[in-house]
């Protein structure tokens, strides 16, 4: 078959797979899982307002009373793909396109690494679809920031092999721009355990000998500091949101010990779920949603085929295979996390202990599996040469499949498994057992081989395509609820002026109620839960998402009452009643969600004539004290000390902005301006045009100095952090450009 037929016919059976398996959008469903709804749909509807409004969307103003957007890596502001599908589809389907895109990405990239390490084309196509239609793949879309990082690793791969083997500064630069894509997409542990399967590639690869048969070899350390090279341009590359990403995390709850440390090891791979990844089912029912079991991969199933393809694959395939052997092994054993010690010991040192969530190492694994099992259908097509077909063998194959299936499950259940591990055993003595029939069966010794590949890799296909419907991967909800303008919000007045409380933990544990929390996606925006409040552009105190802010545990979730009255939350939405009786109670939707207005809160800019330098743990105390002594006094953590008599003035806001509030101030005597809006570093301040020193007050807020009389105070949001950032970002994509544009031009002075 000619190639050009072939790359058609493979394009063609990627289309299909893709529309087959995400089917249900050509019926107006979307992806809408766990954290799409919560975080990015949000995160997209705020970067289209700012991309419209011609704002970089450093700063997100309705969570949390404010915080950096752009440093949160999973926002992927500076990421092209999600850029084009939000603008192109929408905050609401963007998902959606960007989950299909990735997995063809991730299919097209697995394909042309096998290709590269001289696998058939037909076990080629098994290792892209493993690793990008596999069950495992699909589901993890509600973690689309992992996808989107974990589709460029054949690209990343495949271009470490070629900057080690050819000398240059191109391989090199190719190398970078796809790991810095990996960055940008918001997922620094894939870009990491993508890092350590590039090298380990790279430390088994030789450079072709020339010649006589022990002709001279690069030394390897060669080939992998050219791969460490690339690997540090694309962090220079990615740094405009590195470096904002490490300031935010060292002012998150991540700093404390106490706080991060336990989370380091929370969803650890179960030894069940590990099983899985080749027994449909033998991981349920699975624990608590913070228990022994992980919740963050929801399906670890690759296919009991091709798992047995990648067991062959590691036991006899060529040396190019063992690097994948190794990572394979690596990877699942370190997604254990704390149920395995030597790994859990691993992942306290840097850099595995800047991260958290164990489970997000399978990743890794799965893409290991995936070349593994394409290297493992050529050492199987080779056997076949030594294995005699049999009708006989193949009836006898067949017969000891079904009696293996009849008596399986009674086995099964004698065994400490799980309920569903009885009900899933069948699938892979069913898909196995149909493989040996094929080896048996298949005559013709010329063409066995290539038989033999072709068939098992269709089955092996074939079972990700059953799995798929087997399992219900992956789970949709309707379009129109989840655009369709919240009705609360059409209760509010508008312009929008407060803040909103929303109880944004929904169902307590979900896994327990999977009604209830499919309910709780249904209306989620009209209960405006988790963030889905910034679709409607309404600013809040609570807020969802990592990293969390450093005193958020304590201040915005300390369901305090003066807390809600300092930070200016006039509105309530909860499920059920107003949580307070002197409430008005405004609105109930049918499922009970209510929407009620207080008439204490503070106003966001205020004045007080009263201030002291406290400890933090004195202002958190004032912050709470139920009198209130806030009203009068402000509690700063930097400044000077004020006591006057309170005479009131008065603050008016002009102008307001993501990245900017502009305050117009009528100060009756000497004051502090408090500002009901996040202190964090980054922001400045000016008074008449004059910088003027930014305090933190009333332990979280902002607060500046003002002197009697009329005056403009003007705060704006420009981090150190993201400058610093961009200014290597450019450096290094100058310096990048210039230096090939050099090697470029020599190269064509040398040419005849």
């Amino acid at each position: 078959m000619r190639r050009s037929t072939r790359t058609a016919l493979t394009v063609f059976g990627l289309l299909a797979l893709l529309a087959l398996i995400y089917r249900s959008v050509f019926s107006g469903h979307l992806l809408a899982g766990r954290d799409v709804f919560r975080i990015f749909f949000p995160d997209s509807a705020f970067l289209l307002e700012s991309l419209r409004a011609g704002e970089l969307p450093l700063w997100n103003p309705y969570v949390r009373l404010g915080q950096p957007f752009a440093a949160t890596l999973y926002s992927q502001v500076f990421y092209p793909p999600r850029w084009v599908a939000v603008v192109l589809a929408g905050p609401i389907a963007a998902m959606t396109v960007m989950q299909v895109f990735h997995v063809a990405v991730a299919a097209v990239g697995a394909f042309l690494l096998a290709r590269q390490l001289r696998l058939s084309w037909t076990a080629s196509i098994v290792a892209a679809a493993v690793f990008g239609v596999s069950p495992m793949m699909t589901d993890l879309g509600i973690q689309q920031n992992v996808v989107d990082a974990a589709a460029w690793s054949g690209f990343i791969v495949a271009c470490a092999r070629t900057a080690a083997l050819q000398p240059g500064l191109a391989p090199v630069a190719r190398l970078a721009a796809f790991a810095a894509l990996s960055l940008l997409a918001g997922s620094p542990e894939t870009t990491l355990w993508q890092g350590i399967v590039s090298l380990l590639a790279v430390w088994s690869t030789r450079r072709p000998g020339v010649g006589a048969r022990h002709a001279p070899q690069a030394p390897r350390w060669t080939g992998a500091a050219r791969v460490v090279g690339g690997l540090a341009l694309a962090g220079g590359l990615a740094a405009l949101v590195l470096l904002p990403a490490a300031e935010f995390a060292m002012n998150s709850l991540r700093t404390r010990a106490d706080g991060f440390a336990d989370q380091r090891l929370a969803w650890s791979v179960s030894w069940p779920q590990l099983l899985s990844t080749v027994w449909p089912l033998a991981d349920w029912p699975r624990g608590p949603y913070w228990g022994e079991d992980q919740w963050f991969i929801l399906n670890q199933f690759l296919g009991s085929v091709a798992c047995a393809l990648a067991v062959a694959g590691a036991l006899a395939g060529p040396r190019r295979a063992r690097p994948f052997a190794v990572g394979a092994l690596l990877f699942a054993l370190l997604s254990l996390g704390r149920h395995f010690p030597p790994a859990a010991a691993l992942l306290h040192v840097p850099p595995f202990s800047l991260f958290r969530y164990p489970a997000k190492y399978f990743v890794g694994a799965a893409f290991c599996l995936s070349l593994l099992a394409g290297f493992g259908l050529e050492a199987l097509g080779r056997l076949s040469r030594r294995v005699r077909p049999s009708l006989l063998r193949a009836a006898v194959a067949f017969v000891g499949m079904v009696a293996a299936i009849g008596v399986a499950g009674p086995i099964v259940r004698r065994l400490p498994m799980r309920e569903s591990a009885e009900a899933g055993i069948t699938w892979p003595l069913l898909f196995l057992g149909l493989g040996l029939v094929f080896l048996f069966v298949l005559r013709d010794p010329f063409a066995r081989p290539r038989r033999v590949r072709h068939a098992l890799g269709a089955l092996g296909v074939l079972e990700l395509v059953a799995a798929h419907h087997l399992l219900t991967v992956p789970k949709y909800s309707p379009r129109e609820p989840l655009a369709r303008t919240s009705a609360i919000r059409q209760g509010l007045p508008e312009p929008f002026e407060g803040r909103i409380s929303a109880d944004i933990q929904g169902p307590a544990d979900p896994t327990q109620v999977p009604a209830a929390a499919s309910r709780t996606i249904e209306l989620s925006r009209d209960r405006l839960i988790p963030n889905r409040f910034v679709e409607e552009r309404l600013p809040a105190l609570e807020g969802y998402g990592a990293p969390e802010p450093i005193r958020s545990d304590v201040f915005h979730l300390a369901g305090e009452r003066s807390v809600y009255d300092l930070t200016g939350v006039t509105w309530y939405v909860r499920q059920g009643p107003p949580p307070y009786p002197d409430l008005e109670l405004l609105q109930t939707l049918e499922d009970g969600t209510t929407l009620s207005r207080s008439r204490t809160a503070l106003p966001r800019a205020f004045l007080v004539q009263q201030a002291r330098v406290v400890p933090d743990a004195e202002a958190l105390s004032a912050v709470l004290d139920p009198a209130q002594p806030f009203r009068r006094t402000g509690f700063l953590a930097t400044g000077e000390p004020l006591d006057l008599p309170p005479c009131g003035g008065r603050a008016r806001i002009l102008r307001a902005g993501a990245r900017l509030l502009e305050v117009e101030v009528d100060a009756c005597d000497e004051s502090y301006l408090v500002v009901s809006d996040s202190h964090y570093p980054g922001w400045r301040a000016t008074l008449d045009g004059a910088p003027v020193p930014l305090h933190r007050a009333n332990f979280a807020l902002r607060a500046v100095r003002v002197p009697a009389g009329p005056h403009t105070v003007r705060f704006e949001y420009a981090p150190l952090s993201f400058r610093a950032g961009l200014a290597v970002s450019l450096l290094t994509l100058g310096g990048l450009a210039a230096a090939l544009s050099a090697t470029r031009r020599r190269s064509r002075r040398a040419s005849p």
